[in-house]
């Protein structure tokens, strides 16, 4: 049996999407998934920042960047709107972080929960 170019084409290209498609739902289920818990609590972007600092703080200690990275990301979005104060030791976390020097990042990162109240 011949198919013509066009049509295995058009088979591929039907297939790249479907799959593109299906690996794009699962990428937003689990950010959904990863945000559920602040709709659940209901807190405001304060609380949300504070619990994802805690987090991170809590990963840093046990020795899980991963999980820190992960929190720290997510606390990044929800700090916006707090105090200048609280911002600064969080950018100043996330350097620190960043460069790998998990003594600072935490140092920074507790001030920035004081500032948060």
């Amino acid at each position: 049996m011949k198919f013509a170019t066009t049509t295995i084409t058009t088979v591929f290209l039907a297939v790249g999407v479907l799959f593109g498609l299906t690996l794009t739902g699962f990428t937003s289920i689990r950010a959904q998934n990863m945000t559920a818990p602040n709709n659940m609590t209901g807190s405001s972007s304060g609380g949300s920042a504070k619990m994802h600092i805690e987090e991170a703080v809590k990963a840093l200690e046990s020795g899980d960047k991963q999980t820190a990275s992960t929190h720290l990301t997510a606390a990044q979005q929800a700090i916006s709107g707090e105090s200048d104060q609280a911002k600064m030791h969080f950018g100043e976390g996330m350097k620190a972080f960043s460069s790998g020097d998990s003594n600072g990042a935490l140092m920074h990162l507790k001030a920035a929960l004081q500032a948060l109240g």
